[in-house]
């Protein structure tokens, strides 16, 4: 699980206790903090260790087991999947898919929040769940922008009729998952290259309601960290306009096709701009769990069953992990770049493996074309940039963050972002 509202002043508390206990201390009520690099990456190797699925719900009922089915073995087949879908051809038709949904935003005042986060499913939800029909679609995007909402709204509704419509709108999502799974299964609706595919032919094992919980995962997993860290992209290119210069030089003589063949060859400077972006500003900002071993962590001990947290938001701020952690500088990540990640564990914006996200390659090369599509397509006007504010929720959210698109003149010289 993730806290979803964290005041600055909280996180910086962190960040003074980490320093001065070392990266792992008890917090007040109760959890364990592990900020320190090398026990995060032992505890979340450990537990992830042999972490099978949960019963189905018909066994529990009859007080027996479900056939046993490893959370490895579903992310193998996800991976396998996901090898299929890095080409230039599915790569250029998310581009494509990027592009119409802005296109239609172009000349309005828009939140720019919002726009990054529908930019962001519109690129990701085809290579979780697609061959849906228009209503499906809508059905599955109410819910996903929903999460989201609950995620990032300051003040979110908390009455009786709203947490009604909330389960509705759940619950009418998750019969699609189950329609598609079901007529796929049964040879009536076709395969589709998506990662809800291979789980169709583990229906047997899994049944129905295992295998939704297993698809509303990888959905639930690009309704919200994908569209924050898009947001955090635009944030980043409207406060630093030299970068954005930068950018806009090297995205403007790259080959489109090239690009998107393999976009951190073609694009290198962007490239670092995303994993700049993704070290300052990774969401989510703290993740809950709970131990499945007992650990000896140096100073304390961690028992099986007490909860414990870990942030690669709080490493990737940790000056002794990185020089001037705070400063934006994406050249951090210059082969050589003495203030760059003195340990591979000092940068993990997707978490530790072999649990790192599945997505991390494709959600890297949806942000850097959101980056050629602003640099080379669009000019994008935020009235008074310096008043954009970054506040930490679930994720790092920009604060009235409002702008403009139009689309950019060709062979213009402005500057992207301003």
């Amino acid at each position: 699980m993730t806290t979803p509202d964290h005041g600055d002043d909280f996180l910086h508390g962190l960040r003074l206790r980490s320093a001065a206990e070392g990266g792992v201390f008890w917090l007040e009520d109760g959890p364990l903090a592990v900020f320190e690099p090398s026990a995060a990456q032992l505890v979340s190797r450990a537990n992830w260790d042999g972490l099978m699925m949960h019963d189905r719900f018909l066994d529990t009922l009859r007080r027996r087991h479900s056939a046993p089915v490893s959370w490895k073995r579903i992310r193998t087949a996800w991976l396998t999947q996901l090898h299929t879908l890095a080409t230039e051809a599915h790569h250029t038709a998310m581009v494509t898919r990027m592009r119409q949904l802005i296109d239609s935003r172009l000349g309005d005042d828009v939140d720019l929040v919002l726009l990054a986060q529908d930019t962001a499913v519109q690129a990701m939800l085809p290579i979780a769940l697609t061959g849906l029909t228009p209503r499906e679609t809508a059905r599955i995007v109410q819910d996903l922008n929903q999460k989201l909402l609950r995620l990032i709204d300051r003040s979110p509704e908390r009455g009786l009729r709203h947490h009604a419509h909330f389960a509705a709108v759940q619950v009418r999502a998750g019969l699609v998952v189950r329609r598609v799974l079901r007529e796929r299964a049964a040879g009536r609706r076709p395969r589709r290259p998506d990662l809800t595919d291979p789980i169709v032919d583990l229906l047997p094992e899994l049944g129905m309601d295992r295998a939704l919980d297993v698809v509303t995962t990888v959905l639930t997993a690009i309704g919200g960290p994908p569209g924050s860290a898009a947001a955090s992209v635009l944030y980043e290119l409207v406060r630093n306009p030299h970068w954005a210069r930068r950018l806009a030089g090297e995205l403007r003589t790259v080959d489109t096709a090239a690009f998107c063949a393999a976009p951190s060859k073609a694009a290198p400077l962007t490239h670092r701009f995303v994993k700049e972006v993704l070290r300052m500003w990774s969401p989510p900002l703290l993740l809950m769990r709970r131990a499945r071993a007992t650990f000896d962590l140096a100073t304390t001990r961690l028992e099986t069953g007490c909860g414990y947290l870990v942030s690669p938001h709080m490493i990737h701020r940790d000056p002794r992990c990185w020089q001037r952690p705070d400063t934006f500088d994406p050249d951090r990540f210059l082969p050589g770049a003495p203030h760059g990640p003195a340990d591979r564990t000092h940068y993990v914006p997707f978490g530790w493996a072999p649990k790192k996200c599945i997505g991390a390659d494709i959600a890297t090369t949806q942000l850097m074309a959101l980056c050629h599509l602003m640099c080379t397509r669009y000019r994008l006007t935020v009235p008074d940039a310096s008043t954009v504010t970054m506040a930490c929720r679930f994720a790092p959210v920009p604060q009235h963050f409002h702008g403009r698109l139009t689309l950019a003149q060709p062979g213009g010289t402005e500057d992207p972002g301003r």
